[in-house]
């Protein structure tokens, strides 16, 4: 899958695009597949702030919206393919949502709609 990453502090020069593998949910997580990663001043505040390093690689973005497409153990299987709203998905963690799937724990993806969605992401018709 493709990410967005930084390795040290800086403006937006310091961003880079890196493949990495497709990650699986752990207990208690859900894996959703990102439609829209949301920046905001909390994103380019701590990257500006990392001084000449950071988490090596930090994924950034702390806010999205996706569909869930698969499921920790413990999790309801039922959540699979419903669209939700991701918020603090970096938040003390190396993986924000500037990535094709984040992980991030359950209660984290808020699921607004009880149906599961045919919601695709803008880049899926692109090779």
């Amino acid at each position: 899958m493709r990410a967005i990453v930084y390795d040290r502090g800086g403006g937006p020069d310091v961003l880079r695009l890196v493949d990495k593998p497709v990650p699986g949910p752990g207990a208690g997580e859900v894996r959703v597949l990102v439609v829209r990663s949301g920046v905001n001043p909390a994103d380019w505040k701590t990257r500006s702030r990392a001084g000449g390093s950071a988490p090596a690689p930090q994924v950034p973005n702390q806010d999205g919206s996706g569909i869930i497409d698969a499921v920790g153990r413990g999790v309801e299987p039922a959540l699979a393919g419903r669209r939700v709203w991701i918020s603090e998905a970096a938040y003390r963690r190396p993986e924000g949502t500037a990535q094709e799937y984040v992980i991030v724990p359950e209660r984290q993806a808020a699921c607004p709609t009880a149906r599961p969605s045919t919601w695709a992401p803008a880049w899926a018709s692109r090779s």
